[in-house]
């Protein structure tokens, strides 16, 4: 199972669980996620996402990625509208508020989860990376949205081109979380605030969310279309290739020969 539900009171704790593969993203775990928040809806007043082991979330699941390309070729675009879009999409429009606790590192697609949430706390564990330059992309999964909306648009544009790592208090430094706590802490604190999410009204939250995001950024949908569009055209360049069978084989890119 890719994907732990528990409801506790009036909270659904929604746990990422493939800490073998530091809960990487692959298409059980993205149909886990949309599946639970589906029912959170009926069951909870407020959803906590949360990753098992040491991880967050790694982001993408390159082992499933690079056999997706060997059956199918580097089709990225389809790619993000089969497993990536649909999870991150059902958390941005979730029917109740949501918490992120992010328990260890959130890294690209995984960043682009914990940005989907209302409202983030990180660990002392926690780190934050986007990577997706690192493998010749441009961050996906919403995060382009998500960063610009959360920590500027300049902070955005240095953490995604540099792939400068934050830990967790440059990550509330920054905005990009509302807090950090110790890591022995994170589960009760974010449970807390979930809980006093959940004595108030669900629409009157959501609807808050949706107005403040309309009023600040780019529709979302909008969003998901353009880097759709362009991590496309990247994935089929022969840098991402190169990028992703460095990051397997665990040595540096070589971006000059390609």
């Amino acid at each position: 199972m890719s994907v732990e539900y528990t409801l506790v009171g009036d909270v659904a704790v929604v746990t990422l669980a493939r800490a073998d593969r530091f809960n990487a993203i692959e298409t059980t775990l993205s149909s886990g996620v949309v599946d639970a928040v589906a029912r959170a809806a009926d069951e909870a007043r407020a959803l906590v996402l949360t990753g098992s082991g040491k991880a967050f979330c790694a982001g993408a699941d390159l082992t499933e990625l690079i056999a997706d390309y060997e059956a199918r070729g580097p089709k990225l675009g389809d790619i993000l509208d089969r497993i990536f879009h649909p999870v991150v999409a059902a958390l941005v429009d979730a029917p109740v508020p949501t918490v992120a606790a992010i328990n260890g590192v959130a890294a690209g697609a995984g960043l682009g989860l914990a940005l989907a949430c209302d409202i983030r706390i990180a660990a002392e564990a926690a780190t934050f990376v986007s990577a997706f330059t690192g493998i010749g992309l441009v961050p996906d999964s919403g995060s382009t949205w998500g960063l610009a909306a959360t920590i500027g648009v300049g902070r955005a544009l240095e953490m995604t081109m540099t792939n400068r790592r934050l830990d967790a208090r440059e990550a509330v430094a920054w905005g990009l979380c509302a807090e950090v706590v110790p890591d022995d802490v994170l589960r009760d604190r974010a449970m807390a605030v979930a809980g006093a999410l959940a004595d108030l009204a669900p629409d009157a939250l959501v609807t808050t969310r949706r107005l403040i995001r309309e009023a600040v950024v780019t529709p979302f949908s909008r969003a998901l279309a353009a880097e759709r569009e362009q991590q496309d055209r990247l994935g089929r360049a022969p840098a991402h290739m190169e990028g992703v069978r460095a990051f397997v084989e665990k040595r540096k890119p070589n971006y000059r020969a390609v």
